[in-house]
């Protein structure tokens, strides 16, 4: 039987990607949780990284609601918020289409929320 995986995942622009898997949907608490660890691994990797990074998230519930934007204030996470379903803004969108097509789906089996 095949498992549902969600993924989200961050891509800066020196290549380097950063990516989280679940088994779960991505909610408020599974989204909280992934910036705070995206935050701290990037801590880790440059200290300096707030001040020559934004990061950009699409218009979904779980990203715009007000527990995770006081969330991302608290992180001092820089940010811009595309509209809803923006996907031509969003690079992340590439990362997902290959992982849907290749990656994570060799039998090429049809991706999307039912």
């Amino acid at each position: 039987m095949l498992s549902r995986i969600s993924v989200i995942a961050a891509v800066d622009t020196e290549g380097d990607v950063y990516v989280s898997l679940t088994q779960v949907n991505t909610d408020t608490p599974i989204m909280k949780m992934y910036l705070t660890k995206l935050s701290m691994e990037l801590d880790a990797d440059r200290p300096d990284w707030r001040m020559n990074t934004v990061v950009l998230l699409d218009g979904a519930l779980y990203h715009v609601n007000d527990e995770v934007v006081s969330h991302l204030s608290q992180l001092k996470m820089p940010v811009i918020f595309t509209g809803p379903r923006s996907y031509d803004a969003c690079p992340c969108e590439l990362l997902f289409a290959f992982l849907k097509a290749v990656d994570l789906n060799p039998q090429g089996l049809a991706t999307g929320k039912k």
